[in-house]
């Protein structure tokens, strides 16, 4: 049985078709279709291109806007210490000088003896104010010797003008000289009661109680009297309770009043404190130093504080209700003017004057135009101006952000190019 083959293909004119005759076909599909790849390729990369190129000039303009901090003010302050020199000395100090010329005899108290008021010191001889006193008794006695007489003469005057053998002339001549003779008795007891009483300054007694704290006397030194120039012959301090005084800046002067508490620390008791408390302050400025002299009593009952004495005294300044603190990076110094820069409600920088009232190290205390809802720029830029846009940095302190083709590398841990070199590679993705 013979079997046909079935016909060939045939053509649209009826004739029967190559297997060649499709080529050009599937030619013609493939460049159709190689060409709208092509041209989707391009249009995403230039899509891309142009994607990519939105988002670096939409990052760049953000970043030309500058980004800052805040600090709220702060109203009041911590109390802080100051910290001034002090000189310490006694509750009474007294130089003992001599009252009455001659020479020490005898010394009883030396520096460092513990006295009561009244307890003799040293005794001087006065040979020269005895001899006086010899003469001024004398001069006495001679003196109540002629006062006697003439009250005898006047009472005999008086007596024989009774009988008419004198005149009244005659008479009360005699009772004014018996007169006189009791004046000339009476300056010579006071004369004598005054030597006396230099006689009395021999001894070389303590004025209060105390301790001594100088002597400069011994056996046969001469003492001259009324003589305040040369050195006291003994120094006698009253330690029971101690003076400081300090020197305080003037811009300490109000926050210093009588009543405050403060602590005295002495360069030989490094591990102790003393507390002193403010008297009084002087009340005035000196005009040289610009200081005010404050006075402080500190109790010394163990005798551990010494006359004469340096101490660092430590002041507890109470804070101020109405001063406005800063730290002191938010300043802008520009000329003579201070300045903060305080930022709006649309995140644009105004200027203010302010006046520094206290400086504080990391803080000051400034006074000005400033409220307690003012948002402040801190560690401002020297060149940020009035009116100017700012972004404000969050409270994670974030960092600028890249573009999103920069940021991918960093998160991939590549090497982070550069906004040209990343636009560059967007193009020639797009080409």
């Amino acid at each position: 049985m013979k079997h046909e083959q079935p016909p060939d293909s045939v053509g649209v004119d009826g004739s029967a078709a190559s297997p060649k005759s499709h080529a050009p076909v599937r030619a013609g599909r493939v460049v159709i279709l190689l060409s709208v790849v092509a041209l989707g390729v391009a249009a995403t990369g230039i899509f891309d291109r142009r994607h990519a190129e939105e988002r670096l000039a939409r990052w760049t303009n953000e970043q030309a806007v500058p980004t800052v901090a805040l600090v709220s003010v702060r109203r009041g302050g911590d109390a802080r210490e100051v910290v001034l020199p002090g000189d310490v000395e006694a509750f009474y100090d007294a130089s003992i000088h001599g009252q009455t010329s001659g020479y020490v005899r005898e010394w009883r108290k030396d520096i460092g003896a513990n006295v009561r008021k009244g307890d003799i010191l040293a005794v001087v001889e006065t040979p020269e104010l005895d001899e006086r006193i010899s003469v001024a008794e004398s001069e006495l006695l001679k003196a109540k010797a002629n006062q006697a007489l003439a009250h005898v003469t006047a009472q005999r005057w008086n007596s024989l003008r009774n009988s008419a053998a004198v005149s009244q002339q005659a008479a009360d001549e005699k009772d004014s000289d018996a007169n006189a003779k009791n004046a000339e008795v009476e300056a010579a007891q006071a004369n004598v009661d005054r030597l006396k009483a230099l006689k009395a300054f021999a001894n070389i007694v303590a004025p209060f109680d105390g301790v001594v704290t100088a002597r400069n006397v011994d056996v046969g030194s001469l003492v001259k009297a009324d003589s305040n120039d040369g050195a006291a012959l003994f120094t006698v301090a009253d330690i029971h309770q101690m003076r400081v005084y300090v020197r305080a800046p003037q811009s300490y002067a109000a926050a210093l009043k009588a009543g405050m508490k403060a602590t005295l620390a002495l360069p030989e008791y490094p591990n102790r404190t003393f507390d002193a408390t403010i008297a009084t302050t002087s009340h005035a400025i000196d005009k040289k130093s610009r200081a005010l002299l404050v006075e402080l009593l500190a109790d010394n009952k163990d005798g551990r504080l010494s006359p004469g004495a340096f101490a660092r005294v430590h002041f507890q300044i109470p804070p101020d209700p109405d001063a406005i603190t800063l730290p002191a990076d938010a300043l802008l110094f520009r000329g003579d003017a201070v300045e903060v820069a305080t930022l709006g409600l649309d995140n644009r920088i105004a200027l203010k004057k302010v006046k520094i009232a206290r400086d504080l190290g990391s803080e000051v205390e400034i006074t000005g135009d400033l409220g307690l809802e003012e948002r402040i720029v801190t560690n401002p830029p020297d060149s940020i101006g009035d009116g100017e846009e700012v972004r404000v940095m969050d409270a994670a302190n974030e960092k600028k952000q890249a573009p999103p083709g920069l940021q991918g590398a960093r998160e991939r841990g590549d090497h982070p190019k550069s906004a040209e070199e990343m636009t560059q590679t967007e193009r020639g993705r797009g080409e």
